[in-house]
């Protein structure tokens, strides 16, 4: 199965513990997560109503919504204290918006990658898993 690396909030998946878990194949075929626009996303994101809404909407990312900015479910994702991350999205859209997806895929692979090593690294992680050079977390692009 091919891994989706975009979101329709925005997120970065391919920054997300239970994507690189996947990808290292630490998880059991039934927890595993190839993406919320893939085939097989799994937990939250099977059933994440902000999916929902776009794939009703026929749209690619939130941004492309007119009702974004009064919607309640994208509002509840963005100030969200558990997902803290999710603060970041707006910002992600809009440069999708200026650079294009396939450019802001390739950033943000670059922006998760421990420069020391080149280990991809979660949204949380605040040292690299192979070499324990600091690395910078999602608080860094808020």
């Amino acid at each position: 199965m091919e891994f989706v690396f975009d979101s329709y909030c925005g997120v970065f998946c391919g920054a997300c513990p239970i994507m690189l878990a996947t990808n290292a194949g630490k998880l059991e075929q039934d927890k595993q997560c190839f993406g919320c626009k893939s085939e097989k996303p799994t937990g939250y994101c099977k059933t994440c109503g902000i999916k929902a809404c776009a794939n009703k909407q026929g749209i690619d990312f939130c941004i492309q919504c007119t009702q974004m900015t009064n919607c309640d479910l994208f509002q509840k994702f963005t100030s969200d204290p558990v997902y803290q991350y999710g603060q970041c999205v707006i910002k992600n859209m809009e440069k999708i918006q200026i650079i294009g997806l396939q450019n802001w895929l390739e950033m943000q692979a670059k922006r998760w990658r421990c420069k020391n090593c080149g280990e991809t690294q979660s949204w949380y992680q605040e040292s690299c898993p192979r070499c324990g050079q600091f690395v910078e977390n999602y608080k860094a692009d808020l």
